[in-house]
């Protein structure tokens, strides 16, 4: 496969997913939809087209056989090992960690009229607003007692990143290492990361560490199951933090916050 047909299907879904977050999403809401299931509706429908379109590739392309025994061959679902499992863990720290010390980055970006996030888009994802411990709603649900929510959010959430895996690593990586060796994890990576996630535009340089460690962990351990391990568990905290808000009971402190106040958004922070 070409690099130009490796730059189209990781941004034909990004810019899918840039469009609904920036466009579709207030448009759906002026039209009487909940932001919660505008914003994640717009966001989760192209990552779960990614599932059928790797079948459909390793199936068209290849003349895959449709047995469970081949397509754990040709995607590399090989089983972990105690081993790489210590390694896993050691790439989530070093995930969430550079995500976290990188964070004013993003928010000096965010901050810029050209790189804002949508003026919607709520704490934590937004580094300009102010975020709350325990949260006390969640893309305008109030959350105290929303068990159905984070038991609806999870596996839709768990389904959309291994749809990205299975195509990002599982079928695209190997072709990739066929073409750049030892480097494709980066290659993978930063195609991954700037024109998949291309909506994280005030993102686009704490969001590297992350996005390089996932490809680098499937390419080392030789499994797609280590990259979606180190995926899934470092995207893991946000369900921490429903569950949090979920449970948490009438007159909780929301005294502990991060991230700027809503007065100190530049005026122009509307895309």
């Amino acid at each position: 496969m070409s690099i130009g047909w490796q730059i189209i299907l990781f941004a034909v879904p990004g810019f899918c997913i840039y469009l609904g977050v920036f466009f579709a999403v207030p448009k759906l809401v002026k039209h009487g939809w909940s932001l919660l299931y505008a914003f994640w509706l717009c966001l989760w429908a192209p990552a779960l087209m990614l599932l059928p379109v790797s079948l459909w590739l390793y199936r068209s392309l290849e003349g895959g056989e449709l047995s469970w025994m081949a397509i754990s061959e040709r995607f590399r679902l090989v089983p972990l090992t105690a081993g790489d499992w210590a390694w896993i863990g050691g790439a989530v720290v070093v995930t969430v960690l550079t995500e976290q010390l990188l964070e004013p980055v993003s928010r000096y970006f965010a901050a810029k009229r050209l790189l804002a996030p949508p003026e919607y888009l709520p704490a934590p994802f937004n580094p300009l607003r102010k975020f709350s411990l325990p949260p006390r709603d969640f893309f305008g649900v109030p959350l105290r007692g929303q068990w159905a929510l984070l038991a609806l959010f999870v596996p839709i959430h768990i389904l959309a990143m291994f749809s990205e895996e299975i195509l990002w690593r599982g079928y695209l990586l190997p072709i990739q290492e066929a073409q750049f060796g030892p480097w494709a994890w980066i290659v993978n990576g930063l195609m991954w990361a700037w024109l998949m996630h291309m909506v994280l535009r005030w993102h686009f340089v704490a969001m590297i560490p992350g996005m390089l460690i996932a490809p680098l962990a499937a390419q080392f351990i030789g499994s797609t199951w280590a990259s979606f391990a180190v995926h899934g568990i470092s995207n893991a905290p946000l369900w921490f933090l429903l569950f949090l808000g979920i449970r948490a009971r009438a007159g909780d402190s929301h005294g502990t916050s991060q991230g700027s106040s809503e007065e100190k958004r530049p005026d122009h922070s509307s895309p």
